[in-house]
């Protein structure tokens, strides 16, 4: 049993469905206790950082939430999971975080697109069980306007370069999180999930220790239905 936290501010469904697809059931988070007796939580956040701390206060979620993980039980962030751990965003100026890993959260500052959204690749920082069945050239799917500045270099789990390197990924004792959708990743994020709900592998870095990451190249097929061009 998968003990998943949906705070109410999007669909999680493709969470869910890569989590069953991978043959584990899924409890949803209605409450406080749900959270205390979690085996392990996944926690797949969206939207804006400082809405997403008000529901989790409203919901009551906080406190049991920062015993979880000052524990050192298992879990997975995902995108604004991730930035949760973090002491606060420029997105949400005065809101504080979870503050479980030092550092903040900041707007990409560069002239390339802001959101960085498309198919990227990760830089492995240090050894995790998450990269157990991985080759270390795989791309997994960003959406996201904001990233990490982690103060603790200990925490880095993987960069990923968006016009500078950024933190895609951190990870202390049993506690990972990323920036990227591995649900919404095909055949290598549901690899990478497969490592997290096992639980069992142990502590390895890719064989391929890529220089530098790039979002992949994208074709858009087009239709002009007037001339069938």
């Amino acid at each position: 049993m998968i003990t998943l936290l949906d705070y109410g501010a999007g669909n999680v469904r493709s969470v869910i469905n890569a989590i069953e697809h991978l043959g584990e059931t899924v409890k949803i988070v209605t409450s406080a206790r749900d959270i205390e007796t979690a085996r392990r939580l996944v926690f797949p956040g969206v939207g804006a950082f400082g809405s997403m701390m008000q529901r989790l206060r409203d919901l009551k979620l906080i406190d049991s939430l920062r015993e979880y993980l000052t524990e050192d039980r298992p879990f997975l962030g995902i995108c604004l999971g991730m930035q949760a751990l973090f002491e606060g965003s420029e997105e949400a100026p005065g809101v504080p975080g979870l503050a479980l890993f030092p550092g903040r959260v900041v707007r990409f500052d560069t002239d390339l697109s802001v959101p960085h959204i498309g198919w990227n690749g990760i830089r492995a920082r240090q050894p995790s069980p998450l990269f157990s069945d991985l080759n270390g050239d795989e791309r997994f799917y960003f959406v996201h306007s904001y990233h990490v500045q982690a103060d603790n270099d200990a925490d880095v789990l993987a960069l990923t370069d968006y016009g500078y390197p950024f933190v895609s990924a951190v990870q202390r004792g049993r506690i990972v999180a990323t920036q990227f959708h591995p649900e919404k990743s095909g055949p290598a994020g549901l690899k990478l999930l497969k490592s997290f709900l096992a639980g069992e592998s142990a502590s390895t870095l890719p064989e391929t220790a890529q220089e530098r990451t790039c979002l992949a190249k994208r074709i858009v097929a087009c239709l002009d239905v007037r001339a069938n061009d």
